[in-house]
């Protein structure tokens, strides 16, 4: 069994990796793309809060990625792209409003933000798939918020059973601990870990957009070094 890994924000990833976990990986969560009317039909009053549930996102959604949202509005790399998502809540040493006002610019009725707190419904049965494909027949998953901790069969869930397991944060590995997938708070990625090094090929395979880890890499891998 594997605890929730509490991440240093300023200290390398890799350096907190628990044993046997070798390599890392921010996986990014895709911006969601709902159909034409689907906003419209869904808000009841103009300031009406609306965003997909998991379940309309896998009936009715299209992801769409980082790369996508930058050449339609000029942010030049995945850290403004990050910069800009996260600017609200950074610090006035970091926040860049010019960068988030060029992704607020290009945002229209039925295209939201990527998911942020859990891991995206968008890559869970990627998420699935890699968990079984050393032989594992069962997965962990830690609730770091209500302190649990379970074990599932992993033919037997579904996409959406999993983003229902925990509220926020989450934390899900494999029982022989070749990988672990876990989100993190007011993140817009997922942390890959995984034993072996090839994690390159690993993400290739899979098509995701990562930011791969290097000894340098923290936590907050878009902000600036001091």
């Amino acid at each position: 069994m594997l605890d929730y890994i509490h991440l240093d924000t300023d200290v390398p990833v890799l350096s907190q990796l628990p044993s046997p976990f070798m390599s890392a990986a921010f996986l990014l969560h895709p911006f969601v793309q709902m159909p034409p009317g689907w906003e419209q039909a869904k808000r009841k009053h103009p300031s009406h809060h609306i965003y997909p549930s998991d379940g309309e996102i896998l009936q009715l959604g299209t992801p769409v990625s980082w790369e996508n949202m930058m050449k339609q509005s000029g942010l030049a790399t995945f850290k403004e792209v990050a910069i800009a998502l996260s600017n609200v809540w950074l610090h006035k040493k970091y926040a860049k409003p010019h960068l988030a006002k060029k992704l607020n610019a290009i945002f229209q009725q039925n295209l939201y933000g990527p998911m942020e707190d859990t891991i995206s419904i968008f890559l869970i049965e990627d998420v699935l798939n890699v968990l079984v494909s050393k032989g594992s027949e069962w997965f962990y998953y830690v609730d770091p918020i209500e302190e649990k901790k379970e074990k599932m069969r992993i033919n037997n869930v579904s996409p959406v059973e999993v983003t229902c397991l925990a509220t926020c944060e989450i934390l899900l590995v494999d029982e022989n601990r070749e990988f672990a997938f876990m989100s993190e708070y007011d993140a817009y990625t997922t942390l890959l870990l995984s034993k072996e090094d090839n994690i390159h090929t690993l993400i290739q395979e899979y098509g995701w957009e990562a930011v791969i880890c290097d000894n340098e890499t923290t936590p907050a891998w878009f902000l600036p070094k001091e």
